[in-house]
């Protein structure tokens, strides 16, 4: 499961990526306050083991139709399973919210004897005719309705809805949108159109039968066996998946789709579109084989599944799910050419690859053990980077992780590993993901590539179709390395929390001291033991150290005949920890310009930009670092640049050059973002216009906000040549420019825009929109509240949270206006104008009251 997040400006909304290939560059800070990770996660909650298990699943056949106008799925399903151990006389299967209209023991092929049950909406008790023995097989036959709709809905950050199965436009009345069906089954959602043992240390073959109308198409698990016509309507597609998996991971989509067909080796790999998109599908899945080959090899371990195949769906509820060799997407993925030279997600295509090993092949036995699948798909994009893209450029995503990981951990410190939480769905946060790859990066360093890998060969091959915990990966890391790992997994896989640590570099007397210093709460956690580098530098050559800290303060001598140009603690950032480096500018200089690995020249650049207004020589390595090989540290250098009124057109003028002809969009978008934000923008308007025509979207988008900056009236001009754009950068653009505007002739552009939005634009969409209705009438207001709350008629919780967010800052901005009126009430001594202010003060009230009670109605459909 794919999961990431994004904020825009007060409303938090789910991004279908944390990455992207080619992507705008984050801050990259990597000193923290040395207090931040001392909050900690109550554990007064109940312990969370393992499901326990009374029976094995070992087949499930499933025969399902759909009636779309009662969004009803109509299914029959045999369950084949035994006892686990101890005998049993009763089976309890998950089953939410159906109607059961038969359940019955199967006798033989055509022989069923009906069987006593109860059933309470989410659990179905069956009395069985007998006491089973553990190596009795059993098959049970049930009859039933599954009704996604009249569940009440859960859901989390990763997974924002929990009802299983999606109707999607299903009476056609939306005529932007696709009729499709899919199903999303983490965490325990697919006993919502199945009924199952839903628990992730399950596992089973199974077949599903799927009567679908002529004119779609559908995927599932596995193999299509064969397409049999029913009517002169309908066909049934007969999947099977002849290899054990979790019942989290069975999947069904069905809808109007282009399939585009692919191959690794002799394995189908196939790409289910929308058919206006079936001219991209292998520009935006095309990578896939080389993919699947790449992670075969590196693991020692080939792809385990008969195909594989990726579908984009219209509404997902979150970014992608890694089901058993069909991963299916948001609508996000799909892009054309243009689009794509700005982003072409291939970090999401490889985590969800790499999960039909670690997630799928070997999966968690609870929901506490997660991180075994989400670290390591987090990790698959990793390595998929460094492989395609290079070393630098793999650290430059995870630099990202990093920040996303701290970020959360100033609020939330909890284990890796975790056996105590409210909710499962809590276990899909940046530690599970991002901290976690984090993790398994700094194992790879402390054991090496050689080590690590071969222990991922043998973690799979012990472990393929079964459930693990964290334990089984140490053993086969273990075994392969011949050392005790106990200690690592202690520190990162079951603690919480990260080193703090100072560091500080002295040379004295022929020798080097390096003086590191634990810095976090001792006594609340842990003193850790830390394999790392240190490398000291003397101009081009480099003597480097291989060291463990051991102590919450030590200091590390070495002999040195002379007093080095730089000394660095583990200079590749391997160790996930926050740091303070007591390193001077000159140090920092050094780094930059000798340093080999991207995090190290970033912190440089960080620190340098610190001290830019007293130090023209760390500025001009700034300046210098407009030119960088690497695109991300340019766009880094653009952003923190200080370029006072006076004296910065010679800097300008190499930023104008970058934005008119850089290679890669990312630089272009952050040249044209500092034009624009800079004090000599109107000497731009020539450029801002022509750049609104680049070949990227997100440059051509920001360089219309530019424009809007540079000269707010031919801003306006070029907006309207663009209002029937679709792409999101530019339709942004467009929504931030009339927002700013008091005219409302534009109330049509954004009706419309949001009625046609799809996917994450119709977020900033929304926030655009509340702008502008803050600046118009009570009669459009009234309305455009009307309209906002139509937008919350959603499965999506983020899209219902924008729409709330929106009428929020609808309701902030007039309790504003109406404080305003009634001071202005007071003191106002033409009669006229107390009327005129009274009556404002009364429309305000309205508003207010109107938009609070659009909120109240969300959130009682929410309940």
């Amino acid at each position: 499961m794919l999961h990431r997040f994004v904020v825009f400006v007060g409303l938090v909304v789910f991004a279908a990526s944390c990455h992207t290939s080619k992507k705008a560059v984050n801050s990259g800070k990597v000193e923290q306050d040395l207090e931040t990770v001392e909050i900690a996660v109550s554990r007064d909650n109940d312990y969370r083991g393992s499901a326990p298990k009374d029976f094995d699943l070992v087949h499930t056949k499933l025969e399902v139709k759909f009636d779309y106008t009662t969004q009803h799925l109509l299914g029959k399903a045999t369950i084949t399973l035994k006892p686990h151990f101890y005998a049993q006389k009763e089976l309890v299967l998950d089953a939410k919210e159906f109607d059961i209209h038969e359940v019955s023991l199967v006798n033989g092929e055509n022989s069923r004897e009906a069987l006593r049950y109860t059933y309470d909406s989410l659990k179905l008790k069956i009395q069985l005719n007998k006491e089973y023995l553990r190596d009795e097989l059993l098959k049970v036959y049930i009859d039933y309705t599954a009704k996604p709709n009249e569940r009440k809905s859960g859901g989390s950050a990763a997974i924002n809805d929990d009802k299983g199965l999606y109707f999607i436009n299903p009476t056609g009345k939306d005529s932007s949108k696709p009729i499709q069906i899919w199903t999303q089954g983490e965490t325990e959602s697919n006993s919502c159109w199945f009924p199952t043992i839903d628990k992730p240390n399950q596992r089973c073959t199974d077949e599903i039968y799927i009567t679908r109308l002529k004119k779609y198409v559908s995927l599932s698990n596995g193999t299509l066996i064969s397409s049999v016509s029913v009517n002169d309507s309908l066909v049934t597609d007969y999947w099977r998946m002849g290899l054990p998996h979790a019942p989290y991971l069975f999947m069904m989509a069905v809808g109007d789709f282009a399939i585009i067909k692919d191959r690794w080796r002799d394995i189908p790999v196939d790409y289910y579109v929308e058919k206006d998109y079936a001219p991209y599908a292998k520009q935006i899945f095309g990578k896939t084989p080389e993919m699947i080959e790449f992670f075969s090899q590196k693991l020692g371990f080939d792809y385990p599944w008969p195909k594989y195949s990726q579908v984009v769906v219209r509404d997902y509820v979150s970014g992608a799910m890694e089901n058993t060799s069909s991963t299916l997407h948001g609508e996000f993925m799909q892009r054309n050419s243009r689009e794509l030279l700005d982003n072409n997600f291939e970090e999401v295509i490889s985590h969800e690859l790499f999960h039909q090993w670690f997630g799928d092949l070997v999966t968690t036995e609870s929901w506490s053990n997660v991180p075994l699948n989400e670290s390591f798909a987090t990790y698959g994009e990793y390595m998929w980077n460094e492989y395609k893209y290079g070393r630098e450029y793999a650290d430059y995503e995870q630099n990202d992780d990093y920040r996303k990981y701290i970020d959360e951990a100033k609020d939330k410190n909890v284990d890796l590993i975790r056996f105590h939480y409210d909710d499962r769905e809590d276990m899909f946060d940046r530690h599970s993901y991002e901290k976690g790859g984090l993790i398994l990066h700094y194992l790879r360093k402390v054991v090496g590539d050689e080590a690590f890998f071969k222990s991922l060969e043998l973690y799979l091959k012990n472990n393929q179709f079964k459930s693990v915990e964290v334990h089984n990966l140490r053993l086969a890391f273990e075994e392969v390395t011949g050392q005790d790992l106990n200690w690592f997994f202690n520190e990162w896989f079951l603690n919480s929390g990260h080193p703090v640590m100072d560091i500080k570099y002295t040379y004295d007397n022929d020798s080097i001291y390096v003086a590191v210093e634990q810095k976090h709460n001792i006594e609340k956690g842990l003193v850790y033991q830390l394999p790392f580098k240190i490398n000291a530098w003397y101009g081009k050559s480099v003597k480097t150290y291989d060291v463990t800290l051991k102590k919450k303060s030590q200091i590390f001598a070495f002999k040195s005949d002379s007093k080095p140009d730089l000394v660095d603690f583990d200079p590749e950032y391997t160790v996930p920890c926050a740091r303070k480096d007591n390193k001077t500018t000159d140090n920092y200089i050094f780094e930059y310009r000798n340093g080999p690995y991207y995090k190290g020249k970033l912190e440089a650049l960080r620190k340098l930009a610190e001290v830019q207004k007293q130090n023209p020589a760390a500025k001009d390595v700034l300046v210098e670092a407009l030119g960088d090989k690497f695109f991300a540290l340019r766009s880094y250098a653009i952003t923190k640049l200080d370029l006072p009124k006076e004296g910065s057109d010679s800097i300008l003028g190499i930023i104008l050059n970058l934005a008119k002809t850089d290679k890669e969009s990312s630089v272009r978008k952050s040249a044209v973002d500092k034009l624009g934000k800079s004090s000599s923008a109107s000497k731009y308007t020539a450029f801002l216009e022509t750049a609104v025509g680049d070949s990227s979207y997100e440059v051509a988008g920001a360089a219309l906000k530019a424009l809007d900056e540079a000269d707010s009236k031919k801003a306006m001009l070029v907006a309207k040549q663009f209002e029937t754009e679709k792409n999101g950068n530019i339709v942004s653009a467009v929504a931030d420019i009339y927002s700013k505007e008091g005219d409302s002739g534009y109330q049509n552009f954004f009706e419309t825009k949001l009625r046609k939005a799809t996917g994450f634009s119709k977020y900033t969409l929304m926030l655009y929109y509340a702008n502008f209705l803050t600046r118009m009438d009570k009669a459009m207001v009234l309305n455009g509240i009307k309209t906002l709350e139509e937008q919350s008629n959603t499965d999506n919780h983020f899209i219902i949270g924008a729409a709330k967010g929106a009428l929020k800052r609808i309701t902030k901005s007039f309790e504003e206006k109406k404080k305003k009126a009634q001071s202005d009430l007071l003191n106002e001594p033409s009669q006229t104008a107390k009327l005129d202010l009274q009556e404002k003060v009364t429309d305000y009230d309205l508003i207010v009251g109107e938009a609070n009670d659009a909120i109240q109605r969300i959130n009682k459909k929410g309940e």
